[in-house]
């Protein structure tokens, strides 16, 4: 038997080779081209709950920003490179993970992108170091070719477009800006979308308005669905001259008022009643958004109408 294999079956490969090419020939001939623009080659998800949670996806570093004194700026190239976007939603995060060393269980980190779903081929992460912090230590040491566990995404807030003129209030305190930034960006690039946003954003020095670029030229481009006030709480001595777009010390009751009454004036609040959103550190969200904070106890509004990241 081993003597019929090693000899009459020689020829085996070659004809079988032959009879492979010249049927892949036929086929190649024969077959549709494919249209890389075309419906059929429409990119994919990277991302997409709940089949990414179980087996994570590892993305590459493609580069790195140091965006201030504590906050870098991470792109990474997707699995699948232009073939696939990220998939996440807009507000929505993803969980990073890793090992640290001598460690005896993973470290899980959920951060929202600042790219857009649809950006092909990347994901955008904006990462603020934190002192001890395991995880924003350990993103702001990748380099160009690390690498990233992640799952995702972590569903957040079901977005419903309004083809009708309504209004939102959006607050943010410092790193808190990532979810409150990709959902303003969601909602103003949807063309068909009449939703006015006018978002507050707290922070310690004009120095940690790490996405001031990116929201000024939303406002250039949506001028009419989009008003940002920074309030700016600490001692340094900065050019607050514009009283419309600088306040100040932190987010106030005061300051929130006239907001709120210009968003009384319309339709407050998106389809399913949600008038605020907010997201940053657990003393403002309290002060703000608790049970005895400014929205309940000033305006009146109840917990259903308020959405916290």
């Amino acid at each position: 038997m081993a003597a019929f294999f090693s000899r009459s079956s020689r020829a085996l490969p070659y004809v079988t080779g032959a009879a492979v090419l010249g049927a892949g020939a036929t086929f190649y001939a024969s077959r549709p081209r494919i249209q890389l623009d075309s419906a059929q080659n429409a990119p994919t998800p990277a991302l997409s709950f709940p089949s990414s949670m179980p087996f994570p996806k590892q993305l590459t570093v493609l580069s790195t920003e140091q965006v201030n004194h504590d906050t870098k700026k991470i792109t990474f190239s997707l699995p699948g490179g232009d073939s696939q976007v990220s998939g996440v939603p807009f507000g929505s995060a993803i969980l990073t993970s890793h090992w640290p060393k001598d460690g005896w269980f993973p470290v899980f980190r959920p951060y929202t992108p600042i790219s857009a779903p649809d950006d092909r081929g990347v994901l955008q992460l904006l990462v603020k170091q934190y002192p001890n912090g395991r995880a924003s230590s350990y993103l702001h040491s990748l380099t160009p070719g690390s690498t990233l566990s992640t799952r995702g995404p972590i569903p957040a807030y079901t977005w419903q477009r309004s083809t009708t003129p309504r209004e939102l209030v959006l607050i943010a305190g410092g790193a808190g800006i990532t979810p409150i930034y990709s959902m303003a960006r969601g909602i103003l690039s949807d063309p068909e979308d009449q939703t006015r946003l006018q978002l507050f954003w707290g922070v310690n020095n004009t120095r940690d308005i790490v996405l001031k670029r990116e929201l000024e030229e939303l406002e250039q481009q949506y001028s009419s669905r989009l008003q940002v006030t920074y309030c700016v709480s600490g001692s340094e001595e900065a050019d607050l001259s514009e009283p419309g777009k600088y306040k100040k010390g932190y987010i106030s009751s005061e300051g929130l008022k006239e907001a709120i009454t210009r968003a009384k004036a319309g339709s407050w609040g998106d389809a399913k009643g949600t008038k605020v959103f907010i997201c940053g550190p657990p003393a403002m969200q309290e002060a703000i958004a608790g049970k005895k904070g400014w929205l309940g106890g000033d305006y009146g509004l109840v917990k259903k109408e308020i959405h916290a990241f």
